[in-house]
């Protein structure tokens, strides 16, 4: 726009100067074209007898006259063209500041994307640091899930395992149990028959209800210490059925 705005003052300046050279060839014209006519009045007048010096006063006179015009026009010139750089100057500024105005209007339109996209980058930022947030606590309530799910498993496990055990045990407690009552009775029954064998009273006595009595004790032994290595089973069971939280 400066080269422009130079070039446009060139050109003007340009005008001005071939007006001026106009004007000032159009008065050097009129100087010439009064000086001659003044030198054929003198020419004339010495011829016809005139005084000389009259006529030289005259052309004096008219040679001011002609050189007061002439400092007129070249003052006219100059203030003219003094006007004519005060508009080119004035239109240049005015331009200048149009366009400043243009830029500064496009420069705000930009600034007022740059604000908007910097927000959008902001709430961006901040949805995804928020999304990163939650998906960390997602992934630690999952990491939690799986491992009770691994416990539970586990327990479940464990449980089953602890069921059936407990199952075999009080039905091995349950048959013990019942043997036990029924050697009591049967050792009962062989005591007797026993006593009277020994006695001799009875034909109906056994030679062998002494071995068999015996033989039941010894089984009845056994039978009760079953049951008590089954009741602390099935106490171990229970306990820890409890300390898993799967106890009825």
């Amino acid at each position: 726009m400066n080269k422009q705005s130079d070039n446009l003052d060139d050109g003007d300046e340009d005008v001005v100067v071939i007006e001026q050279r106009d004007k000032r060839t159009y008065l050097y014209i009129g100087i010439a074209a009064v000086i001659g006519i003044a030198a054929g009045g003198l020419i004339g007048a010495l011829l016809s007898g005139q005084s000389w010096q009259q006529s030289y006063q005259t052309l004096e006179t008219r040679y001011h006259q002609l050189e007061q015009a002439n400092q007129k026009t070249l003052v006219d010139s100059d203030q003219q063209t003094h006007v004519k750089i005060q508009q080119l100057s004035k239109e240049f500024d005015q331009k200048l500041a149009e366009q400043k105005n243009t830029y500064q209007q496009q420069l705000d339109v930009l600034n007022g994307k740059i604000d908007q996209l910097t927000q959008e980058k902001t709430a961006l930022a901040k949805q995804l640091s928020n999304e990163q947030s939650k998906i960390t606590q997602v992934n630690k309530v999952n990491n939690r899930l799986n491992h009770q799910a691994d416990l539970q498993a586990t327990m479940f496990e464990r449980s089953r395992e602890l069921f059936q055990k407990e199952l075999k045990v009080k039905q091995s407690l349950e048959s013990l149990e019942q043997e036990r009552d029924t050697l009591q009775q049967k050792k009962k029954e062989l005591k007797k028959e026993c006593d009277l064998y020994l006695q001799g009273t009875s034909w109906d006595a056994h030679s062998d209800a002494c071995d068999q009595q015996d033989a039941a004790n010894e089984r009845l032994g056994k039978v009760n210490q079953l049951i008590k290595v089954n009741q602390m089973d099935l106490k171990e069971i229970q306990a820890l059925a409890k300390d898993l939280g799967i106890d009825e």
